[in-house]
């Protein structure tokens, strides 16, 4: 075999291992990319607007007051054995947000005025 003829097949075998590892790369980059999408769940209970995040080890439900008068909320909550529940006086046009670790939420209810 040749000088030249070495050459050549060396620059044509790392032209296709390049090119290898180039489509791995982007095999790699495309497969599981993408993080699980968590469903997001969103209500209206009276006066409140809502919605929480399915998360892995938490949930944190997101809340807006939008009448004129403070209301009470209530968000029943499940530890998996039992039931818990979260009570807050909201102003008006309020906003808040409360995280709950290792919980799943059952209800979120207007309880009215305040």
């Amino acid at each position: 075999m040749s000088a030249r003829s070495r050459k050549t097949g060396l620059r044509t075998r790392a032209a296709v291992i390049a090119t290898a590892a180039v489509a791995t790369a982007g095999l790699g980059v495309g497969v599981g990319a993408t993080p699980a999408m968590a469903k997001v769940h969103r209500g209206v209970s009276g006066c409140f607007a809502w919605s929480y995040g399915d998360g892995n080890t938490s949930v944190t439900v997101y809340w807006h007051n939008r009448c004129k008068r403070r209301e009470k909320l209530r968000i029943v909550y499940s530890l998996g054995w039992t039931n818990k529940t979260y009570r807050k006086v909201v102003g008006s046009n309020a906003k808040g947000h409360k995280k709950f670790q290792t919980a799943s939420i059952v209800a979120i209810v207007d309880d009215g005025r305040a």
